[in-house]
């Protein structure tokens, strides 16, 4: 049976007659992140061998809105399309954000990716004044969900 990587490492070796096409061709691919770790700074972990489930999301959040704090079990990578967006992540295993030594940030704008990070708590939020709007990419497998809540 196939793992998720072979699906992925296809995806990605199919892609590259595009990225190679001469400058005038009417696609061109550029790579926006390339990464073996999320934005915090933790591993991403590796796949076993069960059957890859490919998820896409589209997100919006208004002004002052935010997601509820959450994990991922597995891989995904985002893309911010317009706003900021700002995420923090604990390091305590309760998902607790008291103990502000335990808790990381990053402020993601525009034209900017990220590696989310693999089973640590985290949430986003806009404190901005305009609507941030994301997608986000989980390299998934069947039976595993993208996002576990508090």
């Amino acid at each position: 049976m196939r793992n998720i990587t072979t699906y992925i490492l296809s995806f990605i070796f199919a892609l590259i007659p595009l990225y190679v096409a001469a400058a005038d061709a009417p696609v061109t691919v550029t790579n926006i992140i390339t990464t073996d770790e999320a934005w915090d700074g933790s591993s991403l972990p590796g796949y076993t061998s069960s059957k890859p489930l490919l998820l896409v999301n589209h997100f919006k959040i208004i002004p002052g809105g935010k997601t509820s704090v959450h994990l991922h079990p597995s891989n995904g990578a985002g893309y911010i399309i317009s706003g900021e967006l700002t995420m923090y992540a604990t390091s305590d295993t309760n998902g607790s954000f008291d103990d502000q030594t335990k808790v990381k940030k990053a402020v993601l704008k525009a034209g900017e990716a990220w590696a989310e990070n693999v089973n640590v708590w985290h949430y986003g939020e806009n404190n901005g004044d305009d609507d941030v709007t994301f997608v986000v990419v989980f390299a998934n497998e069947e039976g595993v969900p993208a996002t576990l809540g508090q």
